[in-house]
């Protein structure tokens, strides 16, 4: 039966109970979900999310080279081993497949090294020597041999030196498949080819309905019930979907969607471009400023880049992720996007400062070049109001949606702790003396206990910039009906360091030393 208050009975007893006592906070756990189509021929439950492993176990269960292993592999690269789920979806009834194709001239080709590549993904092979026509059977069977690749090949029936070129993917991800050759500067043809013609991966059309697939992660208060923190998909910068994403997480600043104060379990997104030069600029302001109430969706920009667009927003995402599951705080400028190559510099408006500014201020995630390698600059979401300044955006950074993610997270994590389950609510907890009672007897300064608490570890792991401003600022009622408490607490995200800005001043004479 137990003790109770009402024990008569003499006992020496002793139990023990795990309990946590105090109140502290752990980085969230970041989770990654893949959204997009697999191979038609495989049987898939639709819009279901799945954990996945590797990028190997993507490919067995949903197709090699569908979109959905193309962005495993690249999300994997960023990512190396951060939770990863994802939520296959059918091809458009009526969508088409991108098409393309390659052209080769010359006379008779001399042996030696083809130095292809798809999607800025290398697939030299050697070839024997011999006929244009020849050189076209062995590079569409080098295509077909590389699984893993996007794309299908076959020789033109009636034009033996050409190859016809097929996105796996039905739908406008094909259009963004780049075949390109020579993208090294020691590559070259072999003598006797003069060229090959590349004609661009066009014509598709029809994207999968993604409102399906964040219907299925739970709607109501149950929205993003897995709590997926991290959203990657392969429809680019459809307008539709990205509405639906940004709606479905919560628009604005208002407390609607993953935001509502019943879920707080928000998720933020990124998708890509590699457009060029000023007009790729200025279409990229013109859609960050056609979504300033996004805080969302973001775009990372490699102007130039053969990369596909959603494979280097994959990565970004997979970056970004790693990095937050060990600092929530770290943003990811620096970091080199593995793989991704760098347009040529006339085509790279993101080399001038001044540009990648205007960038940013449109919520446009810029890139540079480092070393010759593509790296991350400032990650942000579109969000940028005209009536909110910049220095009091807190959504636009993407890391302060993860800082936001955390703090949200550990005030819902506290106040679920045993102690503040079952509790009583009294004008002052030392007058409970009955020691049983006191137990779960809490009054405002007890919620305020936990929130100075709270304050300090935010600030002991860098999210905030200083829990003093946050303890002067907490204000708790009791609910009219004293069935719990109405909580307003003011946090200063901490500051994102992106510019170091240094003079240094010189002269010639020693004076200064007399």
């Amino acid at each position: 039966m137990g003790i109770t208050p009402n024990s008569l009975a003499q006992l020496n007893a002793v139990s023990v109970s795990n309990v946590q006592l105090k109140t502290s906070v752990n980085v969230l756990e970041r989770k990654i979900l893949i959204v997009g189509s697999y191979d038609n021929t495989k049987t898939i439950v639709d819009n279901v999310p799945v954990q996945i492993f590797s990028p190997e176990d993507v490919a067995s269960k949903y197709g090699s080279g569908s979109m959905l292993h193309r962005l495993a592999i690249a999300s994997n690269l960023g990512a190396k081993g951060v939770e990863t789920w994802v939520c296959p979806q059918p091809e458009n009834g009526s969508g088409v497949a991108a098409t393309g194709s390659v052209l080769f001239a010359g006379s008779t080709i001399s042996a030696g090294t083809i130095y292809a590549y798809v999607s800025g993904e290398a697939i030299p092979f050697s070839f024997a020597g011999g006929t244009p026509a020849q050189l076209a059977t062995a590079y569409a069977a080098k295509i077909n041999a590389e699984t893993d690749l996007n794309i299908t090949a076959a020789v033109n029936g009636s034009t033996p030196e050409q190859v016809d070129i097929t996105s796996k993917t039905l739908g406008t991800y094909g259009n963004d498949v780049i075949i390109s050759f020579n993208e090294e500067n020691t590559d070259e043809f072999p003598d006797g080819l003069t060229s090959a013609t590349v004609t661009p991966m066009s014509s598709g059309s029809g994207l999968p309905d993604i409102q399906d697939a964040l219907d299925a992660l739970g709607t109501g208060s149950s929205q993003n019930e897995n709590y997926f923190t991290d959203l990657i998909h392969g429809y680019g910068q459809d307008t539709t979907t990205l509405n639906a994403i940004s709606s479905y997480n919560g628009t604005g600043n208002l407390a609607e969607g993953n935001y509502a104060d019943d879920v707080q379990r928000p998720f933020r997104s990124l998708i890509g471009d590699v457009a060029t030069g000023s007009g790729g600029l200025s279409a990229l302001i013109a859609l960050g400023d056609g979504r300033k109430l996004d805080r969302t969706n973001g775009i990372v920009a490699v102007p130039g880049s053969v990369n596909h667009p959603a494979e280097i927003a994959a990565q970004a995402v997979g970056i970004n992720a790693r990095l937050n599951n060990v600092r929530a705080e770290e943003n990811a400028g620096g970091q080199v996007l593995s793989g991704v190559r760098a347009g040529s510099v006339d085509e790279r408006w993101s080399d001038d400062y001044d540009n990648r500014d205007l960038a940013c201020k449109a919520g446009i995630s810029p890139t540079k070049i480092s070393s010759g390698a593509v790296v991350l600059t400032n990650v942000l979401t579109f969000y940028h109001p005209d009536s909110v300044p910049a220095e009091n955006n807190g959504y636009r950074n993407y890391r302060n949606i993860s800082i936001l993610q955390n703090i949200t997270n550990s005030v819902k994590v506290n106040f679920n702790l045993e102690k503040w389950q079952g509790i009583s609510i009294v004008e002052n907890v030392t007058k409970v003396t009955n020691a049983n009672s006191a137990q779960k007897a809490r009054d405002i300064d007890s919620v305020i206990d936990d929130f100075i608490a709270l304050a300090d570890e935010w600030e002991a792991n860098a999210w905030i910039y200083s829990s003093s401003y946050t303890k002067e600022n907490i204000v708790v009622v009791i609910r009219a009906l004293v069935n719990g408490f109405n909580n307003n607490i003011k946090i200063v995200l901490s500051g994102q360091g992106d510019i170091i800005n240094t003079l240094i001043e010189h002269d010639t004479s020693i004076d200064v030393f007399l």
